[in-house]
């Protein structure tokens, strides 16, 4: 599976020497070139850059530029999405639209992002029917990890915990369960929703039930 990265996830993974998340998720991830040079120049620490710039330089994640779109005939594609996004996004940071543009051009199942305000990425894809996107939050990456035998609920909970008081992001590990056992499994939003956790559960021998209630049990 391959996924676009949002500015903020980055920087919330990276400031809490948490980025493995991704690698071990994800077969390739890409960013693009504005989120790089322009985002995280502005809202990123030196030592996230040079973290992420580290990453690139390994391999590990790919930056494209307009100038590689256009080496492989897709830059005329991206620009459309980005003029679609724009006008289904209106008001969001142009760094989500190219994020989700990238994904949609070069064919990544997901984008990770921790935008997950009403009427923004996360939010919006996954309710609409016929996106070809899924978005994900970084807590939700954790509870895939922990569904998998990656994570025990201590280290889910204590890798939730880093990243939310290093970034100051305010949240509760016990509601964001609530919210991906609703998502997927209670009221999903589409039927493609519920066939990715099913297909993902069913590939992976994993009892989705038992698990989530070991951990909700934990967390609370």
């Amino acid at each position: 599976m391959d996924a676009s990265l949002d500015t903020n996830v980055i920087i919330h993974l990276y400031t809490a020497n948490l980025q493995s998340i991704l690698f071990s998720r994800f077969n390739k991830l890409i960013v693009y070139e504005f989120i790089r040079n322009q985002e995280l120049e502005r809202h990123a620490n030196a030592p996230v850059i040079a973290a992420f710039d580290q990453d690139v330089a390994t391999g590990k994640i790919e930056l494209v530029t307009d100038d590689s779109l256009r080496s492989i005939g897709m830059h005329n594609i991206f620009q459309n999405h980005v003029r679609e996004l724009r006008r289904l996004f209106d008001g969001s940071d142009l760094g989500e639209v190219y994020a989700i543009a990238l994904a949609k051009t070069l064919g990544c199942v997901s984008l990770v992002t921790d935008d997950i305000k009403e009427r923004g990425p996360h939010y919006t894809l996954m309710r609409m029917q016929d996106s070809d996107v899924i978005p994900f939050a970084f807590y939700e990456l954790l509870f895939l990890d922990y569904l998998e035998g990656k994570l025990t609920e201590q280290a889910v909970l204590d890798n939730f915990n880093a990243i939310n008081e290093l970034s100051q992001l305010n949240m509760g590990c016990s509601s964001k369960l609530k919210s991906f056992i609703r998502r997927f499994w209670h009221d999903p939003y589409t039927a493609r929703e519920k066939a990715w956790i099913t297909s993902f559960c069913t590939q992976n021998g994993i009892s989705a039930r038992n698990k989530l209630r070991a951990l909700s049990t934990f967390l609370s």
